[in-house]
């Protein structure tokens, strides 16, 4: 409802109270609409408010403690989990494990978020990584890929399996699909299922110790639709993006909160820990079921995937390897402005020119998250090419406030001349691009490349 009728319920109730509550009969029901409509704005303010992304990236560089959210909790372990144990492994895996026990004593077992919350995800990227140094190997022009040790057993998956040598010339999501299908998915499948969880957290599929788990011990009381239905209201902040059956579960939720969190064997204080209008539900559950856009989220999970994919090459240093890699999927899918744009960003410490000519020559982003991202890959062109001015200049372009992370080249790194990629907020690239900025100035003694 609108401010204005609220107002108009606050005069009413105001004049009631001020006569002695007469209009009422001294019932107070004069409060009745206005309190309603005040708790109903609450509420919606509190669900717009969550964003679990956020919840993640304002503690990413702590140890998780029982004071966060379980909504930080969750994705910590998430996220950790689907990354690969190659950089600072100690820490991750001590932050995977006290998020698992924060979790365990708040009612949700390690085996339940991981064996099933998290086992899709994980399974699917794993294979799809070892899917982008194999096909990578094979490339045209292309000597000696450096698979890392976690991934290698992973790749002989793939290399052993007859059925995938046809595909290896085929892109690496594609592969991944047909893998997953086959043997490589049932060994994956097993060892989501049977392995130590610190095996799993080590994405070790090779001499991994197997425990034995009831099929009970898998999921909450209320069945493997109630558990991928709290995971997922707690991981992902979009409600389009969760499955048909959790939104169903939290419409019950929304109705009898008490019945459902005891059905679903979750704790209601947990529960209540995220607000989900009714009509948030109702609007999901409408693009599930009668508009159908979920090929649309599909699609963009493919493109988001391989990105990352991409970005593996990339932190191994194998900046040839991941152009070529790229030049596939854009020749794939040219319309597809995030493979031309990924593209262009494997481009831009191979050759910054190009990179910059195909930037240019994008059509204006809708969306500000775009136009920035677009910017800071300019700047990080002219960085390279030592153009201070043209590097201020786009950076001056990004919007201030502009909430998002991606990956993104290091500033300073590439003043370094060992670039390095890493996936941090817009705010945080800002920051240290006047760092960047600063050495380059020493560097060149004031000059920019136009003075030169």
């Amino acid at each position: 409802m609108s401010d204005s009728y609220m107002a108009t319920l606050e005069r009413l109730a105001d004049g009631c109270d001020s006569g002695g509550h007469e209009l009422c009969a001294q019932t107070l029901e004069c409060r009745i609409p206005l309190d309603g409509m005040i708790a109903a704005k609450r509420s919606s303010e509190m669900a717009a408010k969550f964003d679990a992304g956020r919840e993640r990236l304002n503690l990413q560089f702590e140890q998780p403690s029982e004071n966060w959210t379980t909504s930080a909790l969750l994705r910590t372990a998430r996220d950790l989990l689907l990354t690969p144990p190659t950089s600072n492994p100690w820490w991750r895996s001590i932050a995977i494990t006290t998020a698992l026990a924060r979790l365990g004593e708040r009612g949700l077992s390690a085996d339940v978020i991981v064996r099933t919350g998290f086992a899709r995800d994980m399974i699917s990227l794993i294979v799809r990584d070892a899917a982008m140094f194999w096909c990578a190997s094979g490339l045209d022009g292309v000597e000696g890929v450096d698979i890392p040790n976690v991934l290698m057993p992973w790749v002989g998956l793939l290399q052993s399996d007859p059925s995938l040598v046809r595909h290896k010339n085929e892109l690496p999501p594609h592969i991944a699909s047909v893998a997953l299908a086959g043997e490589v998915g049932a060994v994956a499948e097993q060892w989501i299922r049977s392995a130590a969880i610190g095996h799993i957290v080590g994405w070790r599929v090779e001499d991994y110790l197997r425990v034995e788990r009831e099929p009970r011990d898998f999921v909450l009381t209320g069945g493997k639709d109630a558990t991928l239905w709290v995971i997922e209201r707690f991981t992902l902040t979009y409600l389009p993006e969760w499955r048909a059956s959790s939104l169903q579960w939290e419409q019950m939720f929304n109705t009898d909160p008490v019945d459902t969190a005891q059905a679903a064997g979750v704790p209601l204080p947990l529960l209540h820990e995220r607000t989900v209008t009714t009509e948030m539900i109702n609007k999901s559950l409408r693009a599930k079921l009668i508009d159908r856009v979920d090929e649309e989220f599909e699609q963009r999970e493919l493109g988001d995937s391989s990105i990352a994919a991409l970005a593996r090459l990339l932190e191994a240093r194998q900046y040839e390897t991941a152009l070529r890699m790229a030049q596939k999927f854009h020749e794939a899918q040219p319309q597809a402005t995030h493979f031309a744009m990924a593209y262009a960003f494997c481009l831009i410490v191979v050759d910054p020119g190009r990179a910059r000519s195909n930037l240019e020559n994008f059509r204006t982003p809708e969306f500000s998250v775009g136009v920035a991202v677009r910017e800071i890959n300019l700047a990080a062109c002219a960085l390279i090419e030592q153009d201070l001015d043209k590097a201020k200049a786009h950076v001056a372009s990004v919007a201030r406030g502009v909430e998002h992370s991606a990956w993104l080249w290091e500033p300073v790194s590439l003043i370094s001349g060992v670039p390095e990629v890493r996936y941090w907020s817009i705010e945080e690239w800002v920051a240290q691009f006047a760092d960047a900025v600063a050495m380059l100035t020493q560097r060149t003694g004031g000059a920019t490349s136009s003075e030169a």
